[in-house]
């Protein structure tokens, strides 16, 4: 199987944070992905966790993640 690197309690601290959105705007994702976050956020989520807001957190950390990279690539 899958190597797992974190803990429930820090997965939940990156991904499962209600996060605040000003000015949002649409995304579109397929109704297959749409429905696993869902359940991941209905499983593990709290009450207020929707799945805008786990892919709000998804894409920041993804963003923050590669952010130095997307520097050096941009030079390229």
């Amino acid at each position: 199987g899958k190597q797992r690197k974190a803990t429930l309690e820090e997965y939940q601290q990156t991904f499962l944070q209600v996060p605040r959105i000003d000015d949002r705007k649409p995304v579109f994702v397929s109704s297959d992905v749409r429905d696993r976050l869902d359940r991941v956020v209905r499983i593990l989520g709290g009450r207020r966790m929707s799945v805008s807001g786990i892919i709000e957190n998804i894409v920041r950390h993804h963003l923050s993640l590669y952010e130095e990279d997307f520097e050096a690539w941009r030079k390229l």
